[in-house]
């Protein structure tokens, strides 16, 4: 089993102050305390392209007016059971999130910073990590098939029974990254770009082509 982290914060928020005007607070570009369920979510961007700010939030069975958050900054928040499939947080900051249940096919993480950040039984199949800098996350159970996380730093990140397949980890860094516990048929990358990447005896099988051998019998 891949150790749990000891530096990965929870979020910091009480479910029993949340108010239930999240939309109108977003109209000044900042949210806090605030719950949103059952609804679609207003758009994060306002006319004059400026990005919000959330922070001790819930989400909970929401689902996208428009794909466009870029640059959001997500703090102290959870997300459960939605539908966020191609959200676009390009540029954005995610620190003490957590989220759960929920579909994130072909969201964009590009040149994101996430700061202990929790998937927990997530669909990020086709997302985007490209460029973005992960410290201190977990992924437990997700599927990433077909993901792309070109050139990400990805340093001490855990990955917890999660399919990984053909995902993309060209010049990503890996150093201590947990993958023990994965699926990573045609996982695409050098054998540069896997140094200090930590896997069990039984996974080496699946990276050995990675490395121009040849198995013969």
């Amino acid at each position: 089993m891949a150790p749990k982290p000891k530096s990965r914060q929870a979020p910091q928020i009480d479910h029993d102050i949340l108010t239930e005007d999240f939309a109108a607070q977003l109209d000044s570009g900042a949210v806090h305390d605030a719950l949103a369920a059952d609804t679609t979510l207003p758009p994060f961007v306002s006319p004059r392209g400026q990005s919000a700010r959330l922070d001790r939030c819930l989400w909970r069975n929401v689902t996208l007016t428009a794909p466009n958050a870029r640059g959001l900054r997500l703090y102290d928040t959870q997300i459960e059971g939605s539908d966020l499939a191609n959200l676009d947080l390009t540029g954005g900051h995610l620190e003490r999130v957590e989220i759960t249940g929920t579909r994130l096919t072909g969201a964009t993480f590009t040149e994101a910073q996430l700061k202990s950040v929790l998937f927990r039984e997530c669909k990020l199949d086709l997302a985007f990590f490209r460029m973005a800098r992960l410290q201190h996350c977990v992924f437990e159970r997700c599927n990433l098939t077909d993901a792309d996380l070109y050139n990400a730093d990805l340093t001490g990140t855990i990955f917890k029974d999660c399919d990984l397949s053909r995902a993309e980890l060209s010049h990503a860094k890996l150093i201590q990254a947990d993958v023990r516990d994965c699926r990573l048929d045609g996982l695409r990358g050098t054998p540069a770009d896997m140094a200090g990447l930590m896997i069990s005896p039984d996974q080496a099988p699946q990276l050995i082509t990675l490395f121009g051998v040849k198995v013969k019998w």
